[in-house]
């Protein structure tokens, strides 16, 4: 005859906690995998009358991460003048554009009205940096 013992209270009330537990924070990590902003990915933009910058996003790399937030630090200063968008990778349009202008994840390239090349650069090291890039190139 087999004797099965039952857990205990404060055992099932541990086990129950660390469930909870982990639940959280694998929300927590996922919530911070969210993206961040909401820029468009509609490359059809790019050449519409209003200069435009596009940024190549890697999911799997977390320095475009970085860019993505130093383009929502600026986008208030430039949104009536500059559309701000972001192409993936995991899309075959993000890897055209990869591919076309030989850009890595949180690459950035500015475009003019008429969908001409202004310029490229690699991460930004701050949304200063990012400004200036901008600014710099549309006063040429």
């Amino acid at each position: 005859m087999t004797q099965t013992t039952q857990p205990s209270a404060r055992t099932r009330l541990t086990r129950t906690l660390a469930i909870l537990g982990s639940i959280v924070l694998i929300g927590a990590v996922m919530w911070q995998l969210l993206p961040k902003g909401s820029f468009s990915n509609d490359l059809t933009r790019v050449g519409q009358g209003q200069p435009a910058l596009v940024m190549l996003r890697e999911v799997h790399v977390m320095g475009g991460d970085l860019v993505m937030e130093q383009m929502l630090h600026i986008h208030p200063e430039f949104e009536n003048t500059v559309e701000f968008l972001v192409v993936h990778t995991g899309h075959p349009d993000g890897q055209a554009f990869a591919r076309d202008h030989n850009i890595s994840d949180g690459s950035l390239v500015l475009f003019d009205g008429n969908g001409e090349v202004l310029g490229r650069r690699g991460r930004p090291e701050s949304p200063d940096a990012l400004r200036q890039f901008i600014a710099n190139l549309l006063e040429s």
